[in-house]
């Protein structure tokens, strides 16, 4: 701004008496003083986190919506956490922590500032405000908790607060049974025996031990069913259509599937209403 002096065509101006001195004195220390005062109050208010106080967070950087979020998410894992992620990411809602998943994660932690590792982690999930932690290869629903032991062994799933027990399946003697017997075999691509299982390939093993012989692959597998809409234990539970993934219906809205790279065989929930069932 443009600042005007009157500079020579001033008036002379008569020097100050002491008393003038003295009262400008007075008047400008108590300016100072009132000025500090103001300063010190304001200061105070921002510290205290008021509502002008309040920094706002750096741009580019997540927002913590939740505190709670204590586990690790990634690729292959599966329930309805997977598609609270993705719906926070922008992904396909489909349950199913999948390559297109795990790309959308990591352009949202890129996008919020936080390290790309497409792992929704507790940072990532806290700042995606999620609460809790995963729901993937083995669920428990109703906040019971799953055991799992290796190939032959018992698990034991609580669902909704009733234990729903893979030991009891094993003991019938049926298509559950050879299913429940497997229980802890990893997820092999291509795998059709008991030293690794695909989905279609753990299925098929299955009812070959019962003298039913159905197709090796998902689409097949599907096509060649009975499609059932009153699912009984024993049927087989599809995922899409075509299929892209099956599993043994166990009854209670469960299934014994082989999940993806990295999990095993298990009982666990199914977590989508996205599924059809079929007979044989």
């Amino acid at each position: 701004m443009t600042m005007f002096y009157a500079g020579s065509h001033r008036a002379p101006r008569t020097a100050p008496t002491t008393t003038q001195r003295a009262g400008v004195g007075l008047v400008a220390a108590a300016a100072l003083s009132l000025g500090a005062t103001t300063m010190t109050a304001t200061s105070a208010s921002a510290n205290a986190g008021g509502p002008t106080g309040s920094a706002p967070a750096p741009s580019g950087t997540a927002t913590t919506g939740s505190s709670n979020f204590s586990d690790d998410v990634r690729l292959g894992d599966e329930g309805d956490v997977v598609t609270e992620i993705q719906q926070q990411v922008g992904a396909t809602e489909d349950g199913a922590f999948g390559p297109e998943t795990e790309a959308a994660v990591q352009e949202w932690q890129g996008d919020n500032g936080l390290a790309a590792d497409g792992v929704v982690g507790p940072e990532t999930g806290s700042a995606m405000g999620l609460d809790g932690g995963a729901e993937s290869t083995s669920s428990a629903s109703g906040g019971g908790a799953t055991s799992v032991a290796g190939n032959g062994g018992a698990t034991s799933v609580a669902s909704n607060g009733g234990a729903t027990s893979v030991a009891s399946d094993a003991d019938s003697g049926s298509l559950l049974g050879t299913a429940a017997s497997l229980v802890g075999t990893p997820y092999v691509y291509g795998g059709e025996d008991p030293s690794g299982f695909d989905c279609s390939g753990f299925t098929q093993y299955v009812f070959a031990q019962h003298g039913i012989d159905i197709p090796r692959m998902t689409g097949d597998q599907q096509a060649a069913a009975t499609p059932v809409s009153d699912p009984q234990p024993g049927d087989l539970v599809f995922f899409g259509s075509p299929a892209y993934h099956v599993g043994i219906y166990a009854g209670d809205g469960q299934m014994y599937d082989s999940g993806t790279e990295g999990s095993t065989v298990t009982k666990r929930d199914i977590w989508t209403a996205n599924v059809t069932y079929g007979r044989f």
